[in-house]
């Protein structure tokens, strides 16, 4: 039996000699079996919600029983795990064996409630499963709420003496919102979200003076800010302020319009990716 993570530990056992019923046992589903081991949990570990069959990952242990390979089985059969576990039994066919060989080496992680969801095949004595937590789901956000919601924000911390790492800024003048900017953001953040790279290098090589200079902006100073993974304005704003470089472009003095957007990416890790122009103009 081995055990298997997507984070990179492995766990292996050897079963050998497993007595098999000479009739043959009617199965239940390995779910069920799985459940019913999480419902009364193990020494250690409390009891853990049941879990629900995914067929994306029905198909994944087939791919897994073929390649071995946990994350490419898991990403070819089109799920998108935050974190994925497989289990591979060997020998045990009835379902009192599979359920006693489960809960002696493996019930601690078959009763992780970080899983949410399990797919399973089996074929003869093997048997394959493959749980998963799946990414969440994009929030529902408003492109022209959350851009307003972030300028709140950033004019909030400018109006609040602030500490970015070592260096002291004095409250400064709120910041007006540019619609060049904010297109020039959109441009870059689809820009990183297109090629799963957080970056203040466009794919063309542009730099963020470069980008702002491009859409027509004539500027005395600008600069940009990035960022990927925040569910919304409120998360990406704390992360920027929580980082010096980018919480003292936030609070930089010479600084007086800015741009935000940012670009969805379903199914992805990151699944947003956010920009942020700011500038002054000539």
């Amino acid at each position: 039996m081995t055990a298997r993570r997507n984070a990179g530990t492995a766990l292996t056992a050897v079963l050998a000699g497993v007595a098999v019923l000479a009739a043959a046992p009617v199965h239940a589903d390995t779910l069920s079996l799985v459940n019913a081991l999480r419902k009364q949990g193990c020494a250690r570990v409390p009891a853990a919600p049941a879990l629900r069959a995914n067929q994306k990952l029905d198909t994944a242990a087939r791919e897994l029983a073929r390649n071995d390979k946990l994350r490419e089985a898991v990403d070819s059969a089109g799920y998108s795990a935050a974190r994925s576990a497989s289990l591979h039994i060997k020998g045990p066919t009835s379902d009192d064996d599979i359920r006693h060989e489960l809960s002696a080496r493996f019930c601690a992680s078959l009763v992780e409630s970080d899983f949410a969801e399990l797919g399973a095949f089996r074929r003869g004595d093997e048997t394959w499963i493959v749980l998963a937590k799946p990414l969440p789901k994009p929030p529902v956000l408003v492109p022209a709420a959350q851009a307003a919601r972030v300028l709140s924000l950033v004019n909030t911390a400018r109006a609040q003496q602030r500490k970015c790492g070592r260096k002291s800024f004095a409250p400064v003048a709120a910041l007006k919102s540019s619609p060049v900017l904010a297109a020039t953001a959109a441009a870059h953040a689809r820009d990183m979200a297109e090629h799963g790279k957080l970056t203040h290098t466009g794919s063309d090589g542009s730099r963020p003076a470069d980008r702002i200079t491009r859409a027509g902006y004539q500027w005395r100073s600008s600069g940009e800010n990035v960022a990927s993974g925040q569910r919304d304005a409120d998360a990406v704003v704390a992360d920027w302020l929580e980082s010096p470089g980018h919480c003292a472009n936030i609070m930089e003095p010479s600084f007086t319009e800015m741009g935000v957007a940012f670009f969805l990416v379903p199914g992805a890790n990151p699944s947003i990716y956010w920009a942020q122009s700011f500038a002054a103009p000539r």
